[in-house]
This record gives C-alpha cells, structure tokens and sequence, in this order.
C-alpha cells in the first residue's frame, strides 16, 4: 500500500509489483488529522481495500506512507507536519502502524517519497541516479544516488528550493533571500504577473501560461525569466551530483512549453559539459499517482534492507 498524506486529502491506494495502482480511495484530512485519527482511518481504509467485495483478498506486504513535513524516515518519525493540524510532533508513526497493521510500514517526506516513484516506475525509470523537483507553491527535490534515496545527516538533503541564486534577490520564507523557491515558486511567479500584468483579472500559472500561449509579451518574458533561474539552479544540481536524469513536477511544470526553452539555454551556457550531456531533463510522468507509487517503492525498499 501506498499513502499520500496531503493537507486536502489522504489517497491510499494498492499498488502491484509492476506499480500499478490497482484500487485506491481517498479519505479527507480534516477527519484524520491527529495521529489516533490517521491511524484508525487508515486500517479501516486498508482493510476495504484488501478485501473488495467479490474479489479474492490481496495480501498485504507492507505500507509507506509520504507526509509534508520534517520527518526522519530511517527511523519512521514525523518531527512536525506542514498544513496539517493536530499534534504531530516526534510522532514515531511507522512503529504505530505496524502495531496497528501487523505488517512493515516506512514513513518519509512526501517530496522524497515522489523521488521514488517517478525513479523506479517514472520518468526516472532505468536510472542509477535521478534528482526529482517540484514546482509549486514550494520548490522541493528529492534525490536517488546511485539507486538508493539519500536522506543526509538529518533528514533533509535534497531542499533545492533553498539554495541561493540571487543573493540580492527577493525575500524567501524561509528567511533568506534569492532562494530559488523565492524566484520560482508560485507566489513569486504571480507577484511578477500582477507587476507585470495590472490589468488582468485574477491571475494563477495556469492563467498565466494560457496569457503565454496567446502571445502576450508581458507573460512569455515572465516564463521566460523562471527558466533562466531555474536553469541557474539545475546547473548547480547537474555539477554538484552529475545525475543521469532532472524530474520536473508539480503544477508549474506544466508550463513547461514557455519555460523550458530559457531552462535549457540556461543550463548550456552554466553546467559543465560532461555532466551536462550525461544528464536529462524532463518532465514527470506518474501525476497523481506519484504519491502512492513512491509510498509503496518506499516499503519494499525497507524491506528488502530489513531481510
């Protein structure tokens, strides 16, 4: 089983050995927000699963689950939640659901859990070494080294969204500044739309790529600009780590058309050549699906260690 514990949704979904999400349900995270609540929610979810009416029983050989949040995956601990209420602090969940499911469970970062999807069954697939990132509200990456996830020291290796590319750049959340997060993630991208754009109703990257494809200027030189930033950043990933393949996914990469060309130019004229040509960029593959997928690659890597 695969769970992608959002701050909407929870989806639970059974996923075969050629990662194929065979049945899945969806519970909502407002009804299952405290770690009591999760728990409970989930073995009720899991048991509808592996017992479908009219159906054999599927057996289960274990659950991972991806979560927002600060969390040490080697040892199955949240330490905090990010969009989500009701205590979860220090929470040692897997060792909860094991109690609970009878069987093994891996908890990790949602974004990481992702990595591992769109590696083992994605646009990663037939890689030793695929650098996953996510463009949204966050910028987030996830890393698979030499076929296995690299989680650093503490937990929190691969936080591409904050690694400086302009250090006279626009304040970042996080507290810094020139982040790429700062100049890529979506209030970035809609704060240089309305600059840029007064005269537009509500704007979103969705309305902004549509705004692109029309040919407004003002839209396409605000695309263009996030390529060039984020093709600063990935050049910096492609030199540090030489992977073979850079995932783009998250909803701002569907505005892969209008950023990509800069992306690309960027990287040419950045990266070294040797790793550069080594190296793919593209676009994920899995969707929605990511989430559960990477959840269950998750488990079968934990047990294949634990063996």
């Amino acid at each position: 089983m695969g769970v992608d514990f959002g701050g909407t949704n929870i989806q639970v979904g059974c996923v075969t050995a050629t990662g194929r999400v065979a049945r899945q349900l969806v519970l909502a995270t407002r009804d299952h927000a405290t770690p009591a609540r999760f728990v409970d929610g989930l073995h009720a979810a899991i048991r509808q699963l592996t017992r479908p009416e009219g159906a054999r029983r599927t057996r289960l050989r274990g659950v991972g689950v991806g979560a927002p949040g600060l969390i040490d995956g080697s040892r199955g601990i949240i330490h905090r939640l990010v969009n989500v209420p009701g205590g979860w602090r220090g929470v040692p969940l897997a060792r909860l659901l094991e109690r609970r499911l009878g069987c093994p469970c891996a908890v990790e970062n949602d974004v990481n859990v992702i990595a591992l999807g769109e590696w083992r069954y994605g646009a990663g697939r037939g890689t030793r070494h695929s650098v996953y990132v996510t463009l949204g509200t966050g910028v987030g990456g996830g890393l698979v080294i030499d076929g296995a996830l690299v989680r650093g020291a503490s937990g929190s290796a691969g936080e591409i969204g904050h690694t400086t590319v302009d250090p006279e750049g626009p304040r970042c959340p996080c507290g810094s500044r020139g982040c790429l997060e700062a100049l890529v993630g979506t209030a970035a991208i809609l704060r240089r739309a309305r600059q840029a754009m007064p005269h537009r109703g509500r704007l979103s990257p969705e309305a902004l790529s549509q705004a692109a494809r029309g040919g407004d200027r003002a839209a396409r030189r605000i695309w263009r600009d996030v390529g060039v930033s984020l093709g600063i950043g990935l050049s910096n990933v492609i030199n540090l780590l030489n992977p073979e393949r850079i995932v783009l996914g998250g909803g701002v990469a569907n505005a892969w058309p209008w950023f990509g060309p800069s992306l690309r130019a960027t990287v040419r004229r950045r990266a070294f050549a040797v790793p550069r040509r080594a190296c793919r960029i593209v676009r994920a593959s899995l969707g929605e699906r990511a989430g559960i997928i990477g959840g269950a690659v998750l488990v079968w890597d934990k047990t294949r260690e634990d063996a």
